[in-house]
């Protein structure tokens, strides 16, 4: 690693492709021009990928190449076709030369996903003839790898051409910076939670943020059980209106298709008792610390990490978040409720996602209710074993941990920000 600055020899010891892989993204960023529409932000994008680029000491400089215009773009924008025509607004000459096949705008909501939703769709083209860009000289990214084909039939029904389609994942791009560059220091390290011997407090760790209806009926079934744990919930922080709540319910009761009505009393009590359950995010002066961070000191003395992801209700949704990751950086065997697919998809990415330790059959099901049902099964089973790690079990988390920190390091910033730039450059040449 002679010759190259700390935090990258460090990261190549991790994966040797480091070093080349962050000088392919600079050279990919020198390849175009940016530009923010007016009064817009820079998307989340393109901010990891110029902080990454950045950092290297003979990085190409940008702004010479093909003209991307592009701004943030949160889903909420899509309700409304006038306030996604904001991102469509730039200099004269860089919209004639769009629409005349030089260049590209890209919609950049790299930090989120959704399906299919109508509105969306409706307000994006929408907003898109009203400023005569061509679908064809248009991207929207987003984080859902189960998009472009019900996305593309959508537009077959409306008469329309579609966008291009790019999967990026700018959560997980700056969760790779933090923990194979160490930029903007952590409060964790990979597999820490299995790095000491010894007896645990915690049979089960919980991380919740923003309130959800499977997040509140699995955390309503924690509370009942015997084994202790370490939860982090809040009603108080989340509901905010009584017609927010009885949704809420409603939605909780029909994942709970054996008891309903159990399902609707116990989300209920727990509205109604106004439960907090707070963590290190407690302390946050913003809450974009709460993406990387973790409450470090709880999740090292858990034996199980168990993931409530953003969604698990909805058909069409292909994604994880860094709440996922996070749970595989711990170390930790781990449960995820949230969409279908997840387990699979990040095993064919190279990680070990420990199904000796816990059934993982519950990703390959499709419908919501039994899905849950499933993932609640898998948590009951593991913690029927007897509390601890055998010396043995240790001895393969700590394997395991090693090989998804090198798997982490090789593979996040290709599949999250590398693939997905490459992508928009060769959609902004064709």
């Amino acid at each position: 690693m002679t010759g190259l600055p700390p935090f990258l020899a460090a990261a190549a010891r991790l994966s040797p492709s480091a070093p080349a892989e962050l000088a392919r993204l600079a050279g990919l960023l020198a390849q175009l021009r940016l530009v923010v529409p007016d009064g817009q932000r820079i998307g989340p994008l393109w901010q990891q990928a110029q902080m990454l680029a950045r950092r290297l000491p003979a990085a190409a400089p940008e702004g010479g190449g093909v003209p991307i215009l592009s701004g943030f773009a949160p889903l909420e924008l899509f309700r409304d076709p006038a306030r996604i025509a904001a991102l469509l607004r730039g200099p004269d000459a860089l919209l004639e030369g769009i629409r005349a096949g030089q260049g590209l705008v890209v919609i950049d909501g790299s930090n989120e996903g959704r399906p299919v939703v109508g509105r969306y769709i409706d307000s994006l083209h929408a907003a898109l003839a009203a400023a005569g860009i061509p679908p064809a000289r248009t991207v929207w990214v987003q984080q859902n790898r189960a998009i472009a084909a019900p996305y593309a039939e959508a537009c077959a029904a409306r008469g329309v051409a579609p966008v291009r389609m790019v999967v990026a994942h700018s959560h997980a791009a700056e969760l790779w910076a933090r923990l194979v560059l160490r930029r903007g220091g952590m409060n964790w390290d990979f597999g820490f939670a299995v790095a000491h011997d010894g007896a645990r407090r915690h049979r089960w760790v919980c991380l919740n943020y923003h309130l959800r209806p499977h997040r509140a009926l699995l955390v309503a079934w924690l509370r009942e059980r015997p084994e202790p744990g370490y939860l982090s919930f809040s009603v108080t922080r989340e509901v905010q209106g009584r017609d927010q709540a009885r949704l809420l319910v409603a939605e909780a009761a029909a994942l709970d298709r054996a008891d309903p009505d159990g399902a609707r009393a116990a989300v209920l009590r727990l509205i109604d008792a106004g439960l907090h359950h707070g963590s290190d995010i407690d302390g946050f002066d913003h809450p974009r610390e709460r993406i990387y961070s973790l409450p470090a000191a709880e999740v090292a003395q858990a034996e199980l990490f168990i993931v409530t992801e953003t969604e698990m209700l909805g058909p069409g949704l292909l994604r994880w978040t860094e709440k996922t990751l996070k749970a595989i950086g711990s170390g930790l065997p781990l449960v995820v409720f949230g969409n279908p697919g997840v387990v699979g998809a990040l095993t064919a990415l190279g990680f070990d996602m420990l199904g000796d330790f816990v059934d993982h059959g519950y990703d390959a099901e499709p419908e919501p209710a039994r899905r849950f049902a499933a993932a609640r099964a898998a948590v009951e089973r593991f913690l029927a074993r007897p509390p601890g790690f055998t010396a043995a079990e240790l001895a393969r988390l700590r394997a395991a941990a090693a090989h998804n920190h090198a798997v982490f390091a090789r593979v996040m910033l290709r599949d999250s920000l590398l693939d997905p730039i490459a992508a928009i450059l060769e959609a902004a040449r064709g």
